[in-house]
């Protein structure tokens, strides 16, 4: 009887999993180490268990230090790890693969039982960090690194969404309808969050002075300073998403019965990070910031726009798509900004972010009104230049002859 064989994702996926936490481990100990190497108050071996608790906190466990809690999760950091995991991905898969699930699977189960099992290890009676939410935080950003290094490995997302073999009844049109929805939808995350990163450049610019005053109140030395502009860049994604949720309407807090929304700034003393000081400093703002707030709209039409036209699809099909798109745009950027927020500290610090669920309602609906009317559009273009023998539907196309777009 011939022994069954061994799965040819098996080993990839495991090694993959095991390297990706290895290299993390190293790079967060690396960053603890200069804080060591700056007093040298705690024992080596500290070191490390450090560094094993910032990866977890990168990965979303949050940690609880002498009694003080702090769930919030450094965005930068954990798109780090996503992009290791990438990186590792694609150096130990050298040829595409045919297995993208299981593969997937493996990863992500395998890296989600070590970061739960380092957890355990090194919860105490001063610091601990949350076992259930540093599992499924390892297995979800284990998930989304390594999918994304097979997408690429693959040929693309595209190659990735049609290697997955979604049932056909899901879409009347199958996985070709899915690759337009998600392509259009990655154009109105990008078009929600650039203004949004824009934003927090310009405050920050603007409120330079303010930075440099509360960088020189924490004098943290050589070293230190190494690791004050480390965390500083890990909270550059969370300010932008707590922009976005601006943009979007519900906006956010920092602190109990505090706020910062399209009418104004309404905040009280916060924690002295000089990258907080691109924070808006207090009152209400100019009545054309209330402009803003067509951003989002703006980005649903740029996602709708980009749906492509088929002579196939009729007009109600192709809005449907674009809507869509937008919608999906909303709720990624929804879910992003959900994840942005959390407790920083005690007391009224426990407070801090947008809140939950508002932002995702607000930009699913919004932006799905943005794609529709952006699909409707383009449809409208495309149309138009079908119709006229004249008509050209792009203007950096004016040097051609008239020909049928």
């Amino acid at each position: 009887m011939p022994s069954p064989t061994e799965p040819t994702y098996l080993r990839p996926a495991i090694a993959t999993a095991f390297v990706s936490a290895f290299s993390g481990l190293l790079v967060t100990c690396v960053f603890v180490s200069f804080g060591w190497l700056q007093n040298r108050s705690d024992s080596f071996g500290g070191v490390i268990e450090g560094g094993v608790r910032a990866w977890l906190v990168s990965h979303g466990s949050g940690i609880t230090a002498q009694g003080v809690q702090v769930a919030a999760i450094p965005l930068g950091a954990t798109m780090l790890v996503i992009a290791l995991m990438f990186w590792v991905t694609l150096k130990i898969l050298e040829d595409p693969l045919e297995e993208v699930g299981p593969f997937i699977a493996i990863v992500a189960g395998t890296y989600g039982v070590l970061a739960g099992a380092l957890s355990l290890a090194t919860t105490g009676d001063d610091y601990s960090t949350n076992l259930v939410r540093s599992a499924i935080g390892g297995f979800l950003v284990a998930a989304i690194g390594s999918g994304i290094g097979v997408a690429v490995r693959n040929g693309g997302l595209a190659t990735l969404i049609s290697a997955m073999r979604l049932p056909a009844g899901l879409f009347p049109a199958g996985n070709a309808e899915v690759k337009v929805v998600v392509r259009a939808s990655s154009r109105g995350i990008a078009a929600l969050l650039a203004p949004a990163l824009a934003i927090v450049i310009i405050l920050f610019a603007l409120h330079i002075d303010r930075a440099s005053d509360l960088w020189a109140s924490l004098s943290p030395g050589t070293l230190g300073s190494i690791g004050l502009a480390g965390v500083c860049l890990m909270l550059i994604p969370n300010l932008v998403l707590w922009t976005a949720s601006v943009l979007i309407g519900p906006g956010f807090a920092l602190g109990t019965d505090t706020s910062v929304d399209l009418t104004g700034s309404h905040l009280g003393a916060v924690p002295g990070l000089p990258i907080l000081a691109s924070l808006p400093g207090p009152g209400e703002f100019a009545g054309w910031v209330f402009l803003l707030g067509l951003i989002p709209l703006a980005a649903g039409a740029f996602a709708g726009w980009h749906v492509k036209p088929v002579a196939a699809r009729s007009q109600l099909s192709h809005i449907g798509l674009g809507a869509a798109s937008g919608a999906l745009a909303g709720l990624a950027c929804g879910v992003l900004i959900a994840l942005s927020g959390g407790s920083v500290g005690p007391g009224r610090m426990a407070d801090a972010g947008p809140p939950p669920v508002t932002p995702a309602l607000v930009a699913i609906a919004v932006l799905a009104l943005g794609g529709a009317i952006g699909a409707a559009l383009g449809h409208y273009r495309v149309t138009r230049a079908h119709n006229s023998p004249v008509a050209r539907p792009h203007l950096w196309s004016r040097h051609k002859s008239p020909s049928i777009d």
